[in-house]
C-alpha cells in the first residue's frame, strides 16, 4: 500500500513534542480507539527495539496490536512497526521547526496480510481516516497538556 501523509503545525517546541510522543502513556491518549497499551520490553520507553501491547476497541470489538520502535532521532523522528489482527503497519513522526513551533508530520503504510487483503481496496480510505484521526487526538492532548503544565484544565467546549 502506498505511504499516507498527513500533518499539522503545533505552538509548542520540537523539544516538548517530542518528550510527549517518547512516552507510552502519550500513545495510549492519542492513538485512535486505544484503551490499552503496555511497554512489554526491558529498558527504558523510545528506544530501538521497545516492544508495546496495547488494546483497540473497534465497534465493541477488542483488537490486540502489538509494536515495535524501529527507528528514534532524538527531536527529528519517531517510526514504529506493528501488527493489528492479520494487518501489518509501520508508522511514525517526524518533525520539523517552523515559524509557529513545530509542524507534525504523521505517516503511515498499512499492509493487509492473509484474508484481510480482500480489503486492500479500502486501505487507503482506513489509513487516511486513522491519520486525521490520530492527528486530532495528538493536537488535542498537547494542548491539554499544555493547560496542564499551566495550572489550567481545559474547557469542556
Amino acid at each position: 500500500m502506498a505511504r499516507i501523509e498527513s500533518s499539522f503545525r503545533a505552538p509548542h517546541s520540537i523539544d516538548e513534542v517530542f518528550s510527549f510522543l517518547n512516552r507510552c502513556e502519550s500513545h495510549r491518549k492519542f492513538i485512535p480507539r486505544m484503551i490499552e497499551l503496555h511497554q512489554i520490553s526491558p529498558g527504558i520507553f523510545g528506544q530501538v527495539g521497545t516492544r508495546l501491547s496495547g488494546m483497540l476497541r473497534y465497534f465493541g470489538i477488542r483488537i490486540p496490536v502489538q509494536y515495535e520502535i524501529i527507528e528514534v532521532e532524538a527531536n527529528r523522528q519517531l517510526a514504529m512497526q506493528g501488527q493489528m489482527g492479520p494487518v501489518f503497519f509501520k508508522d511514525g513522526y517526524i518533525l520539523k521547526k517552523s515559524e509557529q513551533g513545530t509542524e507534525i508530520q504523521f505517516w503511515l503504510e498499512l499492509m493487509p496480510a492473509g484474508w484481510a487483503k480482500i480489503f486492500s481496496p479500502f486501505m487507503s480510505l482506513i489509513g487516511k481516516v486513522h491519520a486525521w484521526e490520530t492527528l486530532r487526538n495528538l493536537r488535542r492532548e498537547l494542548a491539554a497538556e499544555e493547560l496542564a503544565s499551566l495550572g489550567r484544565a481545559p474547557s469542556s467546549q
